[in-house]
């Protein structure tokens, strides 16, 4: 199969270890930024390949080409994969789709937040033509370990799901996932589903909440244990978090009884599904998190400043999962009116530390809302606008 991965960090190094692995797959990397691409040729000579390294073995691949050149890389591409910060999705999909073919699969390794409301607007007429799909959560904990040669993926979760639109595409995409990665890719049922059940939307916001919300400008000693550091506070955080977003979806269900959003799931339950075998205690929600061997070591985001240690806001922890996911979720409830006050807690906090303005009196009015993936953004003002955005299919060709 021809697969473009679009990406220079942690997901795309996984992606083309573990796919260029594989001899019928032809894999190629577009880079935005030609001196990343000549970073990659350059690791990729020195190691031979781009190893993928995890507790139990490696493996080992050597994609067919990296250009920082859309045309180059997008030629004879059957399947894109958008392994990229979300702020990146549109600006790449605007460079690629000229140079896409009728037909071919694009999705993203996470979608985040309205990742179809996204990609239709950035293809244009081709979006019409092509089939979009996207992942609630990237499958691995992973990270670089040689730039361009390595990367370790430190756990795998159990299964990931992945919607699709047009919605009858996503079996067939979801069977060529499964095979290709080597673990449970589960088609949903719409998009609408996928953006209520993203779990970074939640998680990142709410411990960087719960870790540095009462944070006074002190220098800090270490970096603190980011999941494994969730407390009891923090926990609190997440849970109601959960509940109201299962709140959204009950009142969806409730308005459009047909409307299928079985899975947007609790965070709870989400956990236990896809880390289920490297969960030590789910006697709760902080034991959960705490115990958690796929998380083991990782820390909060911090920078250096001239006092020294600092949190790091900037991060994607909120850069991106507040904007392109969050914020998308927060309109979705507004739409349906459904009030979300720990929600909007974190919000609030989250955009003066971004210095962004999304919330204003309540209300999702702020001059930073047209950057977002809120679905005001792509002018969705009723709930009926969103769930025929939802109901209306493109012609995609199946591979």
């Amino acid at each position: 199969m021809h697969i473009l991965i679009c990406g220079g960090g942690n997901a795309a190094h996984t992606l083309a270890g573990i796919l260029a692995s594989r001899p019928d797959n032809h894999i190629n990397v577009f880079l935005s930024f030609p001196e990343e691409a000549e970073r990659w040729k350059q690791g990729l000579a020195l190691g031979g390949g781009m190893c993928v390294r995890n507790r139990e073995s490696e493996l080992l691949g050597y994609p067919s080409l990296i250009s920082s050149n859309p045309q180059d890389a997008a030629a004879h591409a059957q399947m894109v994969l958008l392994a990229l910060p979300a702020y990146a999705h549109e600006a790449v999909l605007c460079q690629l789709a000229s140079h896409l073919e009728p037909g071919t699969w694009i999705g993203a390794l996470p979608a985040r937040g309205a990742f179809d409301l996204c990609a239709r607007e950035a293809l244009g007429k081709l979006a019409e033509r092509c089939v979009i799909f996207g992942l609630q959560t990237l499958p691995w904990a992973c990270r670089i370990e040689v730039f361009g040669q390595s990367v370790l993926v430190l756990g795998a979760k159990s299964q990931v799901d992945l919607a699709a639109h047009p919605t009858h595409q996503a079996a067939a995409i979801s069977h060529t996932l499964t095979h290709l990665l080597d673990l449970q890719v589960t088609p949903i049922a719409n998009f609408l589903s996928l953006t209520l059940a993203g779990t970074g939307q939640l998680i990142h916001p709410g411990i960087m909440y719960g870790l540095f919300h009462t944070w006074s400008g002190e220098p800090l000693e270490e970096a603190p244990l980011f999941y494994q550091g969730v407390d009891a506070f923090t926990a609190n955080v997440l849970q109601t978090m959960s509940d109201e977003v299962q709140a959204v979806r009950a009142a969806l269900q409730e308005s459009f009884p047909m409307l299928d959003l079985s899975a947007v799931r609790p965070l709870d339950q989400w956990l236990h599904l896809s880390y289920g075998r490297d969960l030590h205690d789910t006697s709760s929600l902080q034991a959960a998190f705490n115990t958690n061997r796929s998380y083991q070591g990782l820390r909060a985001p911090v920078r250096q400043s001239e006092g020294g240690l600092e949190p790091d806001f900037q991060a994607r922890y909120l850069s991106e999962d507040v904007p392109y996911a969050l914020i998308a979720t927060r309109g979705i409830a507004e739409l349906a009116g459904v009030p979300t006050p720990q929600i909007d807690r974190v919000l609030t906090w989250a955009q003066q530390r971004l210095g962004h303005e999304y919330l204003i009196d309540g209300k999702l009015q702020g001059k930073d809302i047209a950057a977002s993936r809120a679905p005001q953004r792509y002018g969705i003002t009723t709930l009926d606008q969103l769930i025929h955005s939802e109901e209306t299919e493109s012609h995609g060709q199946k591979k």
